[in-house]
C-alpha cells in the first residue's frame, strides 16, 4: 500500500543531529556563490549557526534557547 503522506525526516538522536547541524553550517557557510545575494547568504549561514548552537546546547545538557 503506498501512502499519501508526506514524508518527514526521522527522528535523529541529539548527537546525530549535531552532527547535521555542523554539516550543514559547513556547507552553507562554505557555499556562499550558491546564494543570489550576500544578504540571502548572511541569513542562511545565521539560520544554520542558530541551529548548531541549539543541537550543541542539547548534547552538552544546557537549556535550549528560544
Amino acid at each position: 500500500m503506498v501512502s499519501s503522506e508526506v514524508p518527514t525526516r526521522r527522528h535523529m538522536s541529539p548527537d546525530e543531529e549535531l552532527e547535521r547541524a555542523m554539516t550543514d553550517y559547513l556547507r552553507i557557510s562554505r557555499g556562499a556563490h550558491l546564494y543570489a545575494s550576500g544578504d540571502e547568504h548572511q541569513r542562511a549561514e545565521e539560520a544554520a549557526w542558530d541551529r548548531l548552537a541549539i543541537a550543541r546546547d542539547l548534547v552538552e545538557g544546557a537549556p535550549a534557547a528560544s
